[in-house]
């Protein structure tokens, strides 16, 4: 691929995996961060560090690779994309754009106008090459583990001009423009470390040959440029002078990963780190809660948990409709909210958390209000609970389990056998629902684009990917709303209002709740309020020390 673009200089390499260099570089990261007793930036961005603490974990630093929370947050602010989220927006604005797309009458071509005097990391320029490079690699690529789906709908990319990119997709799709937000859109220099194949690889290719693609030394063009990546213990980000938006309030960020949540808990006690952000436990949260020394800060849940049945015919009592409903009847979310996670989350009444307010409708609420197991099943049947064991969920799931389990038998209709596996077997054994051998189980879901067909498409289409469910009428609406004349039109909340109430009748999945995000920081961190929105992206470039 040829490129416009003459690049001046290049980093040396940034990966290191562990080893005395490594450990050295850390201690000088940590003495000019200080915690309490460093150098802090003032509140107008005079400079300093942050360290934020987390038990995620980064699995993936290669846009087209990563598909989890914490990867994301690091993608998001090392890199930019042709739209993002504003802080408090909901509605993705231009971002390496210059504009808002021209959209074509038929809703398929969406042209875009760049930014003028962008810069990589490396000192490159960004042009349109660049955007077509990146999104068609990480579409070519498709790898198992990322999120290229999300660009599936493209059929062609072209670039009449450096500054001009032209996407035409195979079909309308009201979404595409959140898609374009998401850390798998990311731009990366098109003539430098990053490969690609020259076309889509082979559905059945392996794995092997989709990682040799894959660069963990991200390059990109956001407000900071990645230093050090250890697997497992930091990510040292600096901020990037030639960036295009608004400079980082602070000079420098460093993530550190805990095994354990009381570790980083007593870390942020005692001023070793800032900030604490994903997770704490129930008993946790609440001791910091009452620290005069820390501030709380809680944002708008995203995060959701849910039910998973199984229909296929081989789970012969959890494929029949008035079993699925009789469980819907007897889970009281109120008591898993209260008992398990002590206030840390809200009810959830359909898949669409009330985040989208024009979208969400409390369709089990008013679908089971009022009703009982027995009103469904004439005689008691026997079911396996599945959930997963080491933490991928945080500290709560056994128990979230088990009070599910309690609340079925005491209804005199269930007999419960809960099960459990670590996350990478469960993660594999739960899907394809075609060849998976759990008929129930407990999985989460965080969006991966802020509109309410993100809660809908992925579950209740029949191509879905979990519970073998298949209702035409159900694939019917989606394609209604999924093509509709503007995201909020009422129509289309309309569509998924009938949605919503025909998947609480049918009952392929059970929404339990969402999640509320918590966020624990010393006083002096300034920021923090401002990048816990409805967004759901934790920009680092916020928050400074006072």
């Amino acid at each position: 691929m040829t490129s416009t673009r003459t690049i001046r200089a290049s980093r040396p390499s940034r990966l290191r995996r562990a080893g005395i260099a490594g450990t050295a570089a850390i201690t000088m990261v940590l003495s000019a961060c200080g915690g309490d007793g460093g150098q802090g930036g003032g509140g107008d961005g005079g400079g300093g560090g942050i360290i934020i603490g987390t038990n995620d974990d980064v699995p993936s630093l290669d846009p087209a690779e990563c598909y989890s929370y914490m990867c994301g947050t690091i993608i998001d602010n090392v890199g930019a994309t042709l739209v993002s989220y504003k802080p408090g927006e909901t509605d993705p604005s231009p971002d390496l754009a210059a504009a808002e797309p021209e959209i074509s009458e038929d809703e398929k071509t969406y042209t875009f106008k760049l930014r003028q005097g962008v810069k990589f990391h490396d000192g490159s320029d960004l042009t349109s090459e660049d955007v077509k490079f990146s999104l068609n690699r990480a579409r070519w690529i498709a790898h198992p583990d990322g999120a290229s789906f999300l660009l599936g709908g493209i059929d062609s990319i072209e670039t009449p001009d450096p500054q001009t990119v032209v996407i035409t997709l195979a079909e309308p799709d009201i979404t595409f423009g959140a898609k374009l937000a998401y850390n798998v859109a990311t731009i990366v220099p098109s003539d430098g470390a990053f490969k690609s194949p020259e076309g889509p690889l082979p559905e059945d290719a392996p794995q092997e040959e989709k990682d040799s693609f894959l660069n963990q030394e991200l390059i990109a063009a956001g407000p900071y440029t990645l230093e050090e990546f250890r697997q497992n213990e930091s990510i040292e980000l600096s901020k990037f002078a030639d960036y295009f938006g608004e400079p980082s309030k602070n000079d420098q960020v460093l993530v550190r990963f805990f095994a354990e949540s009381s570790q980083m808990q007593a870390a942020l006690q005692s001023g070793d780190i800032d900030v604490a952000f994903r997770e704490l436990t129930p008993e946790q949260r609440e001791s910091l809660q009452n620290s005069e020394d820390i501030k709380t800060v809680e944002g708008k849940g995203a995060s959701i948990r849910y039910m998973v049945f199984n229909i296929d015919p081989k789970n012969k009592v959890i494929s029949e409709k008035s079993v699925r409903q009789a469980i819907a009847a007897t889970i009281d979310r109120q008591r898993l909210v209260d008992n398990v996670l002590a206030g840390g989350a809200e009810p959830l009444y359909s898949m669409v958390p009330p985040l989208f307010e024009d979208a969400n409708v409390p369709a089990f609420k008013d679908f089971y209000e009022g009703k009982n197991a027995s009103d469904f099943l004439d005689e008691p049947v026997s079911i396996d609970l599945w959930h997963e064991s080491s933490g991928h969920y945080g500290d709560t799931e056994t128990a979230l389990a088990q009070e599910i389990g309690r609340m079925l038998e005491e209804s005199g209709m269930f007999k419960v056998n809960v099960q459990n596996a670590e996350w990478a077997q469960y993660s594999d054994n739960n899907a394809p629902a075609a060849t998976s051998p759990y008929p129930t189980y407990l999985l989460g879901w965080y969006p991966d684009f802020l509109d309410p067909d993100n809660y809908i498409q992925p579950f209740y289409d029949s191509k879905g990917y979990t519970q073998n469910y298949d209702n035409p009428k159900m694939d019917e609406l989606i394609a209604q709303e999924q093509t509709a004349d503007s995201s909020d039109s009422p129509q289309r909340m309309e569509t998924f209002k009938e949605i919503q109430q025909l998947a609480a009748e049918d009952a392929p999945i059970v929404p339990l709740y969402v999640q509320t995000p918590f966020a624990f920081a010393r006083n002096n961190i300034q920021g923090l309020e401002e990048t816990m929105d409805a967004s759901q992206v934790f920009r680092f470039n916020l928050l400074s020390k006072q």
